[in-house]
């Protein structure tokens, strides 16, 4: 996720902030009549059709208290968004780094102490302060000192096809299918001395573990030495230690590895539909999920908060959530953040403290918390880029995010 549309996102939390083919499974507690009534609501705020598609679901520890789809993930072939429509989540990918991270460290592999050059194959230093090592912890919590220079960052992205449909809309940042090279080589080319791309300003002038900066070079970087300590590769690793034990089998990080027939396209607005795209370097902002499986995460998530997890010990779940900042971290409403989680308060017009991620990517937008009082999660997944035509978009995400709140306090 660019900076840009980082700050966009954060902005839109500040602010104020279809039809499925099986029927959404609801908690015995609430009656049929508070189902149906946010589904029309939903498809009431969305009628003029401004997001293509998305889906909504509300759960709490042990069950799903509504999940359903709306709108379509094909607009052109009129394919229905659904609760098991793959979509991209964005920077939600990185709770699962966060998760990896520590289950490695159990695992006896790293620790998160460890300064990152003891597993990168390339040295990693900020120019700025030579003589002070970056750590894994310092890349988890975003205070590495290592910032998205975009000129490079946006030369991880590339199409997945050399050939573009006459109705897709190619941004023009992309490369090209044949430039496609490793995550290895393509961060090794970006903050290696000797790389093609380096430059000091993919380093801020602060000194690492001082300040919060967020950065999605940072959790690709904690992605390559996952793979670098394990031996496995990132997305193998997570396949096998957090997928698998969640049966979260829609679940991937390439878009060859999920079904196609339920992959959400991605969108600009109303039906413009953006040629498939990839990242190079993916643990950052390239999870491929539905709403199904993803609730089965949060549900995981919102136990080890608990200290009842399945993923991790109760020590490493205690780790993940560890604030790590005393003050404010900025003015967008995030507060605090632990391992690759944030604590946010004042989110689109919830004043409970949430825990959580939100993400966007070109063409989709996530958000995915639970409140550590009511052990209520919520997760709203969209096909629709909110940076394109934000003064029209973002009001409609305002507006379902809401509904959704609105349905909580009724449960509370």
């Amino acid at each position: 996720m660019s900076k840009s549309v980082l700050i966009l996102i954060i902005s839109v939390v500040t602010l104020f902030c279809g039809q499925n083919t099986k029927e959404p499974n609801l908690i015995k507690r609430e009656d049929s009549r508070t189902k149906d009534s946010l589904t029309t609501i939903l498809k009431n705020t969305n009628k003029e059709g401004e997001l293509v598609g998305f889906s909504v679901a509300i759960i709490d520890q042990n069950n799903v208290l509504y999940n359903n789809g709306f709108g379509f993930a094909d607009a052109k072939n009129k394919v229905k968004y659904q609760n098991n429509t793959i979509q991209n989540v964005g920077s939600i990918s990185k709770t699962f780094i966060g998760i990896s991270l520590l289950k490695a460290q159990e695992l006896g592999k790293l620790n998160l102490n460890d300064p990152i050059n003891k597993y990168l194959p390339f040295d990693v230093t900020n120019p700025n302060y030579p003589n002070t090592p970056i750590t894994i912890l310092q890349l988890a919590t975003h205070s590495s000192s290592i910032v998205d220079y975009e000129e490079n960052y946006l030369k991880g992205y590339f199409l997945k096809n050399e050939k573009i449909e006459k109705d897709e809309v190619p941004f023009t940042h992309f490369q090209n299918p044949g430039k496609k090279t490793s995550m290895l080589s393509f961060l090794e080319d970006c903050f290696s001395k000797d790389g093609k791309w380096y430059t000091p300003e993919s380093f801020s002038k602060n000194k690492p573990g001082s300040t919060f900066e967020y950065t999605n070079f940072g959790a690709d970087l904690c992605g390559l030495i996952i793979a670098q300590a394990t031996g496995m590769s990132f997305k193998d690793f997570t396949k096998k230690h957090i997928f698998e034990p969640l049966q979260m089998n829609d679940s991937a990080w390439k878009l060859n590895e999920v079904d196609t027939d339920r992959r959400s396209k991605f969108y600009l607005y109303k039906g413009q539909k953006i040629a498939d795209y990839e990242a190079v370097s993916y643990p950052s902002g390239s999870l491929l999920t539905t709403s199904e499986n993803l609730s089965k995460y949060l549900a995981e998530l919102m136990k080890g908060y608990d200290g009842k997890g399945s993923l991790l010990n109760k020590s490493s779940y205690k780790t993940f959530f560890e604030k790590r900042f005393e003050n404010n971290l900025n003015k967008s409403g995030r507060i605090n953040v632990g391992t690759f989680v944030e604590y946010n308060n004042d989110f689109i017009g919830s004043k409970d403290l949430l825990i959580g991620h939100n993400g966007s990517c070109i063409g989709s937008l996530a958000m995915m918390y639970f409140n550590p009082e009511t052990k209520i999660g919520k997760i709203l997944m969209i096909n629709t880029d909110i940076d394109y035509n934000e003064e029209v978009v973002v009001p409609y995400i305002k507006d379902v995010w809401k509904s959704i709140i609105e349905f909580e306090n009724k449960i509370k």
